[in-house]
């Protein structure tokens, strides 16, 4: 589904929301209990200096690993990355938003999902404690560049939650050519 919004200070941008059937796919691979993206929309070409974006609804009503902090941390932080620039990813394909992916099919994306995409570095910083029981996230794809069997994408990442609790980073993400990989393996 896609509509349009027009924002404050610029030229009218195009939301696409990410389907709950999609959403419901590619999240598939976590146990329910770590499943903490509840909606997200994706907006091709949001600015000059990025390719593709996504924002993201989520909550943790209890943390899956480890006793009750109060507060969203550093692994949550990784989960909900991962989850939201999955989905982002997804929707690209299906929405063919994202060319140097190379990825035909939605059903190819989610074979590849898991052992084709790799966090190659993480980098996030908290600025003030963030209520996981609700808040908003948003993943940017900033560049997409091959390298040898490789395609290396940057992005950053923000988490906010509506009392002024904030954290982000930035990931260089791989996403291994599964072609060379099988001949070489």
């Amino acid at each position: 589904m896609v509509s349009p919004s027009t924002a404050p200070e610029g030229p009218a941008l195009t939301h696409i929301a990410v389907a709950d059937e999609v959403l419901s796919r590619v999240l598939s691979p976590y146990k329910p209990e770590a499943t903490y993206l509840l909606r997200a929309s994706v907006d091709p070409a949001p600015r000059e200096d990025v390719l593709v974006s996504a924002r993201g609804e989520f909550s943790i009503p209890f943390s899956c690993y480890i006793a009750d902090t109060g507060h969203f941390n550093a692994v949550e932080f990784n989960i909900c990355y991962n989850q939201l620039a999955y989905v982002l990813l997804g929707q690209c394909v299906i929405s063919g938003l994202l060319p140097p992916l190379e990825i035909p099919t939605f059903e190819e994306y989610r074979r590849r999902q898991l052992p084709d995409f790799l966090i190659l570095r993480l980098k996030s910083s908290f600025r003030q404690a963030i209520d996981p029981r609700a808040f908003a996230g948003t993943v940017a794809v900033r560049s997409a560049k091959r390298k040898m069997s490789m395609l290396m994408l940057d992005t950053v990442v923000a988490f906010t939650d509506g009392h002024g609790g904030s954290s982000e980073g930035e990931v260089l993400l791989g996403v291994i050519d599964s072609a060379k990989r099988r001949e070489q393996g």
